[in-house]
């Protein structure tokens, strides 16, 4: 079975004025997938080589596979749940499928490497297939499909339309944390980075097992997404335009432990990790999509999320913050989440914002990652907006709070002291004068 592909006729312009170049260009396709098909939102050329072999790429086999598959990982962190990196094109004039085969199965292997290791950027979809399109200017396109598992290439179809008929449903969710992550005395040596990855697993963990409300109802996980807007709005009985993107509102309602250990062990506390705030969550999903397939983007997209940012703020750590006692008690402030609306489309994609960065710091990251152009900066949507980082100091560990207890105590006891002497002192004095 040929596997087909649909997603906007624009994009054969954009594709267009790769063919004027003398070197090739090599991209990603980004979308979502399903069973029989796969949809296509956008089309981004990986930014061009800055190494020290730049002047020497003048053909395909020149281009490093890793720099694309770096590409990719960065881009993957920017889509929302449930869609990933669909596979590569490459503009040239050369026949890329005679005789850089193997070149593209290097290429797509190291991107699959790549995206595997950090199973929380879900950068994998459970489909083994990624597409090649080739595009130049004598045989305009060929698309192909790649199978990691038999490593071999698969005719495939590709439909630019006009106006993309997907009515993508909405589907929103906030992720509220609060929670206090205890660390055993034995592992309170741990970097940070391996205490948060801990924490992360936990999230994950807590988000496969949870209950996720639709519009404040538990639907059948087979249903369709599609099915349940149309019984919703045949209930509202309004005379109204039909909504392009549907919106629903999902609450997630975690877990609360009911798998007790059979025995309880009590252990030293070597401190805390005290994680706060909130994840704003957005997908956007095909008509056919499921309850499941909806709860799974949505738990995908949290922990993707979170995943990116710590990430990136690892990534900008000058050295790790432990060892010394001015650095046990200290708050970290990832980047937050902004959303931007493709051109040709509603769906949103994600960039993330360090503390005291703006709209400007995003144009930048959209323009080298997704190759896209932001006149407005109102474009780009704040949703999470910055954290209140002095509520989050007024609280420090439970020793500080000892110290100062003690402290106070003894300073009351001093005075105590004083008083009762200086009493003392005035019935001693009253005595003798009386003696006297």
């Amino acid at each position: 079975m040929v596997r087909s592909a649909f997603t906007d006729e624009n994009f054969l312009k954009y594709l267009d004025t790769f063919t004027k170049l003398e070197f090739p260009t090599v991209g990603l396709m980004l979308g979502q997938r399903t069973d029989a098909k796969d949809f296509i939102i956008h089309f981004t050329r990986t930014p061009p080589y800055r190494g020290d072999a730049e002047q020497s790429i003048k053909k395909f086999a020149d281009v490093p596979d890793s720099w694309v598959a770096d590409h990719a990982r960065h881009v993957t962190r920017m889509l929302p749940g449930g869609m990933y990196v669909l596979g590569l094109f490459v503009v040239c004039q050369e026949d890329i499928f005679a005789t850089c085969v193997p070149k593209l199965k290097a290429m797509l292997s190291q991107i699959h490497k790549r995206l595997t290791p950090n199973a929380f950027l879900y950068g994998t979809p459970q489909q083994t297939e990624k597409l090649v399109l080739h595009y130049s200017q004598l045989s305009r396109y060929v698309c192909k499909s790649y199978n990691y598992d038999t490593f071999s290439l698969s005719n495939a179809e590709i439909k630019f339309q006009s106006n993309l008929a997907v009515k993508w449903l909405q589907v929103e969710c906030k992720y509220e944390l609060d929670q206090t992550f205890p660390i055993i005395a034995e592992r309170a040596n741990w970097p940070l980075k391996k205490h948060m990855n801990e924490i992360l697993h936990l999230i994950n963990m807590n988000l496969q097992t949870a209950v996720y409300f639709f519009d404040g109802e538990i639907k059948d996980g087979k249903e369709c997404l599609e099915t349940i807007g149309k019984k919703q709005k045949s209930h509202l009985r309004l005379s109204q335009p039909e909504d392009e993107n549907k919106l629903m509102q999902v609450t997630i309602v975690l877990p609360m432990g009911g798998d007790v250990a059979p025995e309880v062990e009590i252990l030293n506390s070597g401190g805390q990790i005290r994680l706060t705030g909130h994840v704003a969550s957005k997908v956007w999903l095909h008509p056919k999509a499921t309850v499941q397939y909806a709860s799974d983007a949505i738990m995908q997209d949290i922990v993707r999320s979170l995943a990116a940012r710590l990430e990136m703020h690892w990534d900008s750590l000058l050295e790790e913050e432990h060892g010394s006692p001015e650095d046990t008690n200290s708050v970290h402030e990832t980047p937050r989440r902004v959303l931007i609306n493709l051109p040709t489309t509603k769906v949103t994609l994600s960039d993330y914002l360090f503390p005291g960065e703006g709209s400007q710091e995003a144009q930048i990251s959209l323009s080298e990652l997704l190759d896209i152009t932001i006149a407005q900066p109102d474009a780009i949507f704040d949703v999470e907006g910055q954290p209140d980082i002095p509520e989050m100091t007024l609280e420090g560990p439970e020793a500080d709070c000892d110290d100062i207890l003690a402290s106070s105590t003894n300073r009351k006891k001093y005075i105590m002291g004083l008083v009762i002497a200086f009493v003392v002192l005035i019935i001693s004095l009253l005595i003798h004068f009386i003696k006297g």
